[in-house]
């Protein structure tokens, strides 16, 4: 089960390079985005789900959305498994809503994040698609962090939090720079 959606994309992959062999990309170039979009699409249907079980499906959403944005611009560590992280993430964003956090508390937890998106940020794991934008990245996740502090969501701050986490070197899985 942990390699699930690795699984799928390579078979999905494969059957689209033998409907059409001559077709850009190689199997493994095919099967890694599509193993993105399914971890995407499967992280996004889960968390509704979970959602849904605990009460909180747009809270839920915030936070998957929020996570996503900041994620999209820091970077930082990825799970060996798309199947390990969609699940896990999706349990991550419906449990944020159940997470009670004062006005001080959505303050704090929104300062350490811009402290740590300042200090750390990006943090990629592997530099496919370089773009115009990389120079900014750092300031674009200390835009996205500060946001916070006007809407002074707490479900947001805690989202960012996990996600600012995930930029600590504290584990193997995403390269500083």
């Amino acid at each position: 089960m942990r390699k699930m959606l690795e699984k799928l994309s390579k078979r999905i992959a494969t059957a689209i390079k033998k409907a059409d062999p001559d077709g850009p990309g190689s199997v493994e170039v095919l099967t890694y985005s599509i193993g993105i979009k399914l971890n995407w699409y499967s992280g996004l249907i889960l968390t509704i789900l979970f959602g849904w079980i605990v009460g909180e499906v747009l809270n839920s959403l915030l936070a998957f959305f929020s996570f996503v944005v900041l994620r999209k611009f820091s970077g930082g560590l990825h799970f060996k498994s798309l199947t390990v992280c969609a699940i896990f993430s999706a349990a991550l964003f419906a449990a944020i809503p159940l997470i009670h956090l004062g006005h001080d508390g959505t303050l704090l937890l929104t300062a350490i994040s811009a402290v740590i998106v300042l200090c750390i940020a990006p943090r990629k794991s592997e530099d496919l698609n370089p773009s115009g934008l990389d120079p900014y990245l750092k300031w674009i996740s200390l835009v996205i962090v500060f946001s916070n502090f006007l809407i002074q969501s707490p479900v947001i701050a805690l989202s960012f939090t996990a996600q600012t986490v995930l930029l600590l070197p504290l584990w193997k899985g995403g390269e500083q720079r």
